[in-house]
């Protein structure tokens, strides 16, 4: 009925892989899930029991007359299904996903992953096989058809009340208690941080500082002169914590990006919903190759902190009360239908009918409703779907990893912050300022000659200075690099949506649409 791949455990009818902690914030055992999720347990109590679950997980359940499959709030650990019942954690597992197969599909499923890097709802590329999405689970009783429940949503109706002093402290709280969780799952073993310039990964690194975890290295990467890299070393610096640097390049991104290695990396992350998020991926690579880090190494990256707090929350929030459907639904498609350009109208309504068959939106909400609406969508499509999919990579090189900061009491408390204290993150800007006493400035771009010099340079050529794009063509000199087209990315045997000119320069296209283009290329 399941099929998997290692690390899954089983005892009895219950087949698990993650962790989960009890209501002490400890590291729940098997046989301690085993009672809270399928001992003697009936559906609705199950769903109570996916209801209070804090971890990163995914399960199966298979009972006398059924079987339950469920992911957590994040869909952190991908599940899939067939028309048959078979439950997989991944889609090749499944059905072997060729260009074939992407071809006899819905042509709009293959224009939603190319414009937005993932497939929405519960479908994927391959028309053989179903997800089950963030915070749902998916239920097959005897002689019926598979039905999908959600038993999670972020928007929640209740709103605190507390003063903004007392939020501080309580987020202080459970930021402490959320790294005692983790301290318990790491079990002594090395912490590894990817380290960038800006608050979330820093929040991670001191509060283990804090606690005194004796095992806790850092790593940044990019070019030597990034100003990004400068601010990191000097966080790792100020709080005393190995630093590694991983020094980029475009040869180098090149050289990795065409490597058997990460075509590889690709089958595994894809997963016929996903372009692979492979920020990391170069990184972990060669530090592995150069043994800097410990094989039994666990991974702490610190998104989505950002987004919680409300990072991707517009100032209209505040100066607009109510807002209609189709305002709604436009906020959704501005932020994330967006890896292309020029879009006709055709193409914006079909994106729209989308958007409305993926969450229910009322023909009016405050503004409070639709930010969480947002916020919802968010989470359990480009969260879910792409940005923790960069877990993929630590798995591919076989570490361990945790994500702290998708912590379920976390999301309930950002979940009833009032909206005011949510745009512009306020409220994380009073709290960091006292409670995360790092007297660095987050990375929020480069000086102002060096942004009037790129801004020039992208005039004329693109993004020649974002040394991320160089995986996608060889450097020989500035003409040759600008002038390599969309076209060398596309298949001869498929038929693409008109929203992808075959003729504009790589430099000129979002980075995420250059690798969704390619994940389709190398089926």
């Amino acid at each position: 009925m399941i099929k998997s791949k290692s690390g899954w455990e089983q005892l009895s009818n219950l087949h698990f892989i993650g962790y989960l902690y009890d209501d002490e914030g400890n590291k729940a055992d098997l046989s301690d899930i085993f009672q809270r999720f399928s001992e003697g347990k009936s559906i609705p109590e199950i769903e109570a029991e996916l209801q209070k679950a804090n971890g990163c997980f995914a399960m199966v359940i298979e009972g006398k007359d059924y079987v339950l499959a469920a992911v957590d709030r994040i869909r952190s650990i991908p599940l899939f299904w067939d028309c048959e019942g078979n439950v997989a954690d991944s889609s090749e597992a499944l059905h072997h996903l060729d260009i074939d197969t992407l071809k006899s599909g819905d042509p709009m499923i293959l224009a939603e992953f190319l414009m937005t890097g993932y497939v929405c709802r519960d479908e994927t590329l391959d028309p053989n096989v179903k997800q089950i999405p963030a915070a749902s689970y998916l239920l097959i009783n005897k002689g019926e058809m598979p039905r999908l429940q959600r038993y999670y949503t972020y928007v929640q109706p209740e709103v605190s009340d507390s003063s903004t002093e007392e939020l501080c402290q309580r987020l202080h709280v459970l930021h402490q208690q959320a790294i005692n969780r983790l301290i318990h799952s790491l079990e002594g073993r090395p912490a590894v941080i990817p380290l960038s310039g800006g608050y979330d990964s820093r929040l991670i690194a001191y509060l283990l500082k804090q606690a005194q975890y004796p095992k806790i290295f850092c790593f940044t990467y990019d070019a030597k002169t990034s100003p990004e890299v400068r601010i990191s070393q000097k966080v790792a610096k100020y709080l005393q914590i190995p630093w590694i640097f991983a020094e980029h390049s475009r040869d180098s991104w090149f050289q990795v990006y065409f490597s058997e290695e990460r075509k590889q990396h690709y089958k595994h992350a894809v997963n016929a919903v996903s372009s692979a998020h492979i920020q990391d991926w170069h990184a972990v690579r060669d530090m592995q190759k150069k043994g800097l880090i410990p094989a039994d190494s666990v991974f702490i990256p610190g998104h989505s902190a950002d987004l919680l707090q409300g990072a991707h929350m517009p100032p209209l929030y505040m100066e607009q009360e109510s807002f209609s459907d189709a305002e709604i639904i436009g906020q959704i498609s501005k932020q994330h239908y967006s890896l292309w350009r020029d879009l006709s109208p055709l193409w914006h309504e079909r994106f729209a009918q989308r958007i409305k068959e993926t969450i229910d939106i009322p023909k009016e909400a405050d503004a409070r409703w639709t930010a969480m609406l947002c916020m919802d969508w968010n989470i359990c499509e480009r969260q879910a779907k792409f940005i923790v999919n960069s877990v993929r990579v630590y798995e591919y090189f076989g570490y361990q990893w945790c994500l702290p900061l998708w912590d379920a009491e976390l999301m309930d408390f950002w979940a009833k912050v009032p909206l005011h204290l949510l745009v512009g993150r306020k409220l994380w800007h009073i709290y960091r300022q006292k409670y995360l006493p790092i007297p660095l400035p987050a990375f929020r771009d480069f000086n102002i000659p060096m942004r009037i010099r790129n801004k020039l340079l992208r005039i004329v050529f693109g993004e020649i200075m974002n040394i991320r794009y160089g995986r996608f063509a060889p450097y020989r000199n500035p003409i040759q690099y600008a002038s390599e087209k969309v076209n060398s990315y596309l298949r001869d045997d498929l038929q693409y949506p008109d929203f992808i000119d075959p003729r504009r320069p790589l430099l000129r296209c979002q980075i995420n649409a250059i690798q969704a283009l390619r994940a389709i290329y190398e089926l």
